[in-house]
């Protein structure tokens, strides 16, 4: 009797110790982006996350032209939205002559409505705080409409995360930069 507790016990405690190790592996399979890569490489990656941000404002300034073809419209707005994590990320309302942030997905309807934009980004963008998988690009979209100008201060989280990415037939695992919300400074 006292085996046959003792063996029970045993088991219990080893299938305990072998879930405890599963959950072990799956949280240190996902490192931090500053483990995963070098200084100069993580530094890359966050110079060249600026291209995607001057790939959004260049959607917004096309979609907010009135001879955009509709189905050339669409296939922007598809493009645009697959910049983000969602289609309810929060970005600042190009088309108002007040700050305000509001969702991408809301934007992209008001451009369709609104007067040509011009948008032009800063040169000067900061990386200011490293986080898990992402970090904040700050700088200042130019808006010019109608003749009148106005600057908005932004700073935006970017992540760099793992995607599943389709190779033909196979998929594979790669990082890819996704915009997060914007916040007005």
């Amino acid at each position: 009797m006292y085996r046959l507790l003792l063996l029970g016990m045993i088991l219990s405690g080893g299938s305990l110790w072998s879930q405890a190790a599963t959950e072990s592996v799956k949280t240190s399979g996902q490192k931090s982006l500053q483990q995963v890569f070098t200084a100069p490489v993580f530094a890359a990656y966050q110079e060249n996350s600026d291209l995607k941000i001057q790939e959004l404002f260049f959607y917004l300034q096309q979609l907010s032209q009135t001879s955009l073809e509709a189905s050339l419209r669409n296939e922007m707005e598809i493009a645009c939205l697959a910049l983000f994590v969602s289609d309810s990320t929060l970005v600042v309302d190009v088309t108002s002559t007040t700050p305000t942030l509001i969702p991408i997905k809301t934007l992209l309807q008001k451009l369709a409505q609104t007067a040509p934009l011009q948008l032009t980004v800063s040169e000067r963008v900061n990386y200011n705080t490293v986080t898990y998988q992402s970090w904040k690009n700050g700088y200042t979209v130019r808006c010019i409409q109608n003749e009148a100008t106005r600057d908005y201060t932004v700073a935006q989280i970017v992540f760099f995360q793992l995607q599943p990415q389709q190779f033909g037939s196979h998929e594979q695992q790669t990082y890819q930069y996704r915009l997060g919300n914007m916040e007005l400074r």
